[in-house]
């Protein structure tokens, strides 16, 4: 009966919506307004496809005409010309983003795609070195200009809760580009016998299609920013970083999004050189073994896009970044297992993807909108910083150190591991709360009565027993909670859970009074998180000679006192004779007196 008037009560709404509708005072979403995102995600996707396989033509064009040996040389040259518009235009780019109409920005830039490509069947006709380097530079310059309104377009196309999922839909998309560009390129080479002009041909019919989607995104207003372009883009992006970096978080979540893109750099300049040394490919064969890994990103980006629907997991980004980093490792050493290369591969690409879209979806999120355009471009001119060191590095192993591309692997994979563990440690929180969420809260059926941790106030939880176990589970309540526990001495282990957990500790003679005030003293020094006092001596407070000190805490503003109680469960009621039963815990808070 209830199911019954809820459906009449929804059918008569729904009525009186369609009549507003039908006298123009409602305006239903059109066509191109419910598929917006997909649009931009045709042109992008076309657009790194075809960024990619006009690297890759050069790239072969240029082994052609000077033999395999001078490939270490080819791609070091690429690769710069490839990433100098990004790191010159990337500031300006974010400036006109926030000031002219994002889709407007799109629809030209996609125009002057199709030309460069036009004018790349001209260049590979004379096999001209200078041609083709300018018109990769230009091509670059291009893509530098649309990397800010893609990304700061999103947030306007889309709802808030939909940006981690659209962010996934469009990284898919992006390696999928790659694995069709790079595909292409060695496909049609090989197909075309090496007929280059005839190849670059295919890229201008993208490049026209991409220009055809760009034109069905809906118009986007203008932010109107009165920021000017300012020719010193250093001194741009240092101030956009700093500025960032009053938002909590932001600025790790930024030096975590640009280090994908040396991982991947990296990564696609050395695979050809490790296929042909240490797996006895052709150069050619060795592009192929890229696709592997960009399948696995474009399965690793859906995933995330679906795993952090509802939140951020830059905690996810901080796992997934570790074991990226010992695959990499891994495959320096294990190279002569051709199942398991694959198998890592596609590995690399899976956590590659859980790594990128979350730190890129934090970002949109969060970044001020009225700046949003220039932290993209920031945190792209990062990014491109990181591919302009990828081909440098490939030198400094190849030619510098006489060192082969499985051993550049292995040194990579620490220089990654450690930059990791630092974006960690400033996200300490999020990493701990998604490890307690993950692997152990699962294990418990945890009730939370009257908890005061949901807020942004200090607290004092008075606990006789203080275990880990139950720390773990409260830090799953909330990411931005911070815990202290006073000790007297140091231990070894406290200084890693400082850095990679959201635990912390304070050293004092005097466990009771001592313990309280250094507490206060950090509370006003608190950026960004929560703080939590884990106070072992209830019955303390309750002495006459702690009145003084307990008036002294309540008058401090936002800050509240509390009791915390741990029911104990006996272990029969926890277990059943037939079925395992998960433990409960359960929390119950109560206001001190």
């Amino acid at each position: 009966m209830a199911l019954f008037k809820k459906k009449e009560k929804q059918g008569f709404f729904q009525t009186i919506e369609n009549v507003l509708e039908r006298f123009g005072f409602l305006k239903r979403e059109s066509f191109f307004e419910r598929h917006s995102i997909h649009f931009l995600n045709i042109a992008q996707f076309l657009g790194v496809i075809n960024d990619n396989f006009f690297k890759y033509l050069i790239v072969f064009l240029f082994i052609d005409l000077k033999g395999i040996e001078a490939s270490p040389i080819i791609l070091t040259w690429v690769g710069i010309v490839y990433v100098l518009p990004f790191l010159l235009f990337s500031s300006g780019a974010g400036v006109l983003a926030d000031r002219f109409s994002k889709q407007r920005m799109i629809i030209l830039l996609k125009f002057t795609e199709m030309i460069i490509m036009a004018l790349g069947i001209v260049a590979f006709s004379f096999k001209s070195d200078w041609a083709s380097y300018s018109l990769l530079f230009l091509l670059s310059m291009q893509s530098a200009f649309f990397g800010p309104p893609k990304y700061s377009i999103i947030p306007e196309l889309v709802k808030e809760g939909q940006i981690p999922k659209a962010n996934g839909l469009i990284t898919s998309f992006t390696y999928f580009g790659i694995i069709v560009g790079t595909f292409l390129a060695s496909f049609l080479t090989q197909i075309t016998d090496k007929n280059f002009p005839l190849t670059a041909g295919v890229g201008t019919l993208i490049a026209i299609f991409g220009f055809i989607a760009s034109v069905f995104i809906p118009k986007t207003t203008p932010k109107h920013s009165r920021k000017r372009v300012n020719p010193f883009f250093i001194y741009e992006i240092y101030r956009n970083l700093r500025y960032a970096s009053r938002t909590p978080y932001l600025l790790a979540a930024i030096f975590g999004s640009a280090s994908f893109l040396f991982i991947g750099a990296y990564f696609q300049l050395n695979i050809i050189p490790y296929a042909v040394q240490s797996m006895g490919y052709t150069e050619i064969a060795g592009g192929y073994l890229f696709l592997v890994t960009a399948v696995g990103i474009a399965c690793g980006a859906l995933l995330a896009g679906k795993i952090s629907h509802q939140r951020t997991e830059v905690g996810m980004s901080c796992i997934a970044g570790l074991l990226l980093s010992v695959l990499i490792f891994l495959l320096g050493v294990l190279y002569q297992f051709p199942l398991f290369i694959f198998g890592a591969l596609f590995g690399l690409g899976l956590f590659g993807g859980l790594y990128i879209v979350p730190f890129d979806s934090f970002i949109q999120r969060y970044a001020p909108e009225i700046r949003r355009g220039q932290i993209i471009a920031a945190t792209n001119f990062l990014s491109f910083c990181g591919v302009l060191i990828a081909p440098i590095l490939l030198f400094i192993f190849s030619e510098g150190a006489d060192l082969s591309a499985a051993q550049g692997f292995m040194i990579t994979a620490g220089i990654i591991f450690i930059f990791v563990l630092a974006v960690t440690s400033r996200l300490s929180g999020y990493f701990f709360n998604y490890l307690a969420r993950i692997f152990v809260k699962p294990l418990y059926k945890v009730e939370i009565n009257n908890s005061p941790l949901g807020g942004e106030k200090p607290v004092v939880l008075l606990w006789e027993r203080i275990k880990g176990i139950h720390i773990s589970l409260l830090a799953a309540f909330n990411p931005e909670l911070h815990f202290y526990i006073p000790r007297t001495k140091k231990r070894y282990i406290d200084s890693f859970l400082k850095f990679f957990s959201a635990v912390d500790f304070i050293y004092v003679k005097d466990l009771r009074e001592t313990a309280l005030k250094t507490f206060l003293k950090k509370v006003n020094k608190r950026k960004h998180q929560i703080p939590c006092l884990l106070f072992p001596y209830p019955e303390f407070l309750e002495e006459k000679s702690s009145a003084k000190l307990i008036r002294e805490l309540k008058k401090i503003k936002d800050f509240d006192l509390v009791f915390v109680h741990i029911e104990k469960i006996s272990r029969k009621e926890q277990i059943d004779r037939k079925h395992f039963k998960r433990a409960k815990i359960s929390f119950s808070f109560k206001n001190h007196r």
